[in-house]
């Protein structure tokens, strides 16, 4: 019996198991948050507990939500979040509140003993809007929910809702992440301002 053919399609089968892989589909763009807000006008001496930030499910994800005529829900190809949106809207809201300088700190957990209080926020839109007839050119939505407890008694210090859209964004991925960024930069702003006024 001879074996030099077995063992050569051997070799070349595991030469090829050996080969990386290589996909034509183009690789997915991450793109990221950074709204920017003023200094606040005081710095309060509380701590300010942000827990996990609640996404509505049909959001939570990494890709980034586009609705279609029709409240069809589909999503902006090869483009996504760093991670799925209520992990990633936490971090970005945790490093937005910290850099206001409002708050004597701000985190995602209780510190120490006195001085906390909690704020739950609630994400109930965060997505690109394309025009009924599909051309022309595209909206963004983001729409907010807070509620500030106390933690000491559990008192519900304020409940507010922030709603912010941008029209006439340019359909493009980077534009659409970038009025994203601009109408979650105004609903943080006027949150700040509440959160100050509340307490």
């Amino acid at each position: 019996m001879n074996i030099r053919p077995l063992l050569l399609s051997c070799v070349m089968l595991l030469s090829a198991c050996s080969s990386p892989l290589k996909s034509d589909l183009p690789a997915d763009q991450t793109y990221r948050l950074n709204p920017q807000v003023a200094l606040a006008p005081q710095r309060l001496s509380i701590n300010l507990y942000v827990p996990k930030v609640s996404v509505s499910p049909a959001l939570d994800s990494a890709h980034i939500t586009l609705m279609k005529p029709g409240f069809q829900q589909d999503f902006i190809a090869h483009s996504r979040w760093p991670d799925d949106l209520s992990v990633y809207l936490h971090a970005v809201m945790l490093d937005t509140l910290s850099r206001s300088g409002g708050f004597q700190s701000v985190s995602e957990q209780m510190l120490g003993k006195g001085g906390n209080y909690k704020l739950l926020l609630r994400v109930s839109a965060f997505q690109a809007e394309y025009p009924p007839d599909g051309k022309g050119s595209a909206a963004v939505v983001v729409g907010m929910e807070s509620i500030l407890v106390r933690v000491q008694d559990q008192r519900v210090m304020g409940q507010h809702r922030y709603d912010s859209r941008k029209e006439n964004i340019p359909v493009s991925t980077s534009k659409i992440v970038e009025a994203l960024n601009q109408a979650l930069a105004e609903s943080t702003r006027q949150l700040i301002q509440d959160l100050q006024r509340d307490l």
